[in-house]
């Protein structure tokens, strides 16, 4: 590369790399070395994503017309797949449809580059991520060496690996590799990557870790956030503290992440959506609906979907079941949403709330079907306990447990409702019933109804169980 704009690059000073390859382009004393110098220019374009993307493309087009021979380059194919998959995700908002046909080429050129050096298959890498093409961008980067990428490349390397498999779900090496980035950077730079660990140690459920990392994300800029660096750490915070139970926290960071938004006119989908999230769990369902309605107007299909969802839930509990069950059928019959099943558990729910246990046994069959198995068995069981279908709900009720995390509400309640339904059933199986109620005991308050009735369960079959000469728990 142009040393004066690699010297540029490697001290962070983009404006002047850029500078120094747009004037030595212009100089270049014939087609070969300014195409050459084009192709670098388009390389550095590239480094600002969807950002880049005229940049990018008017070098790609000057390098190409000073020397037609350029397109068969696999820096070049690269630079072009990553041109289409940055114009993508700037005009769609979303990932591409797998047969939209500029996704299709930009996947063939990433591939056809990976026979070029390290800086096009990294290109071709970063490319891939954004196409949808994680498992095939992780081969490609996997198979760099590091040491022999400049500096400047090497933590985007981590960046973009980061980023397929975060696309994964591997939220645990996500968190791993945009750390590992971070730490070969500074400034906004290692700010950025901190606070994507950070949402992979909330996916973890992890706050307190996250909010750790999101202290170091804002010491990390020494001049200062701009606002929508702020605010993006302030939602992280917000989400985090949620997870903590702790409402009035996580509002107060909603609220000012909105409003450094609302300062510079760019409101966000996500900021949107977790100040509706804190609204709902502070129970002022006039404040979340709103936020959820806005979420809704500013997201993407997808997005739009979780809103939506969110939306219902809050109707519901506002009280308003028509606006809600149109919200939660909207989701159903909108674009692909990954929580559908759970979709269907909810507008049971709805309906069981209004009385319609019919249409609520519909609705938590189709979820039951679909793959929400424990909220859709909790549900049925205590349709079938309504109608007093004992041995019914006691099957639903064990469904549910078998597949609930251990400690969660559902797991308490699956526990809870097991032995009420046992005792129900005469008393039936007294140690069972002690071991349920057991168990569920020491996940509620001392001030909760059901704690003392279970206390009242444990006693009754500790009784019962010495009466018959069985050995009881302790």
């Amino acid at each position: 590369m142009n040393p004066q704009a690699l010297r540029a690059l490697e001290s962070g000073d983009w404006d002047s790399a850029l500078e120094n390859l747009e004037r030595a382009a212009m100089r270049a004393g014939n087609p070969a070395e300014r195409s050459k110098l084009s192709l670098e220019l388009a390389g550095v374009w590239a480094l600002y994503g969807k950002d880049g993307v005229e940049g990018l493309s008017a070098a790609l087009q000057d390098a190409m017309l000073t020397q037609p021979s350029v397109r068969e380059d696999a820096l070049f194919k690269a630079l072009r797949a990553a041109s289409t998959a940055f114009a993508l995700e700037a005009e769609l908002a979303q990932r591409p449809a797998i047969d939209d046909p500029r996704r299709v080429r930009g996947v063939e050129l990433a591939l056809e580059a990976l026979s070029g050096n390290d800086e096009a298959r990294f290109h071709a890498g970063a490319a891939l991520v954004v196409l949808g093409e994680s498992e095939r961008s992780l081969e490609v980067l996997g198979g760099l060496e590091l040491e022999k990428l400049p500096s400047y490349l090497r933590w985007r390397w981590h960046s973009w690996r980061g980023g397929a498999l975060e696309d994964l779900q591997r939220w645990r090496e996500a968190a791993v590799s945009y750390h590992a980035g971070a730490m070969l950077t500074e400034g906004v730079d290692r700010a950025a990557l901190l606070q994507d660990e950070a949402a992979m140690l909330l996916e973890l459920e992890e706050p307190h870790a996250a909010l750790e990392v999101l202290i170091q994300a804002q010491s990390a800029v020494r001049d200062g956030e701009n606002p929508l660096d702020a605010a993006s750490r302030l939602h992280l915070e917000a989400r985090a503290h949620l997870q903590l139970s702790n409402p009035s926290l996580a509002h107060d960071r909603a609220e000012e992440a909105a409003n450094l938004e609302l300062s510079v006119g760019e409101p966000s989908f996500g900021v949107a959506l977790v100040l509706g999230q804190t609204l709902a769990a502070l129970e002022d369902w006039r404040g979340a609906i709103a936020s959820f309605a806005s979420a809704v107007q500013i997201g993407t299909p997808l997005d739009q979907g979780f809103a939506l969802h969110e939306m219902g839930l809050a109707q519901m509990d506002a009280g308003l079941p028509d606006e809600s069950r149109q919200s939660l059928m909207a989701v159903l019959n909108g674009a692909d949403y990954p929580h559908k099943p759970e979709v269907q558990s909810d507008l049971a729910e709805l309906e069981y709330r209004l009385g319609n246990f019919d249409a609520a046994e519909i609705h938590a069959r189709q979820a039951l079907e679909s793959g929400a198995t424990v909220p859709a068995s909790l549900m049925l069981a205590n349709i079938a306990y309504e109608y007093y279908r004992l041995d019914e709900a006691l099957e639903h009720y064990t469904r549910a447990l078998e597949d609930a995390p251990e400690g969660t509400r559902d797991w308490v309640l699956a526990h809870q409702m097991t032995a009420d339904t046992l005792v129900q059933l005469a008393w039936r199986d007294p140690e069972r019933i002690l071991y349920h109620a057991s168990t569920a005991l020491p996940h509620l308050e001392p001030s909760d109804e059901w704690a003392v009735t279970l206390g009242g369960y444990i006693e009754r079959a500790k009784t019962l169980l010495a009466g018959s000469g069985s050995r009881t728990l302790n």
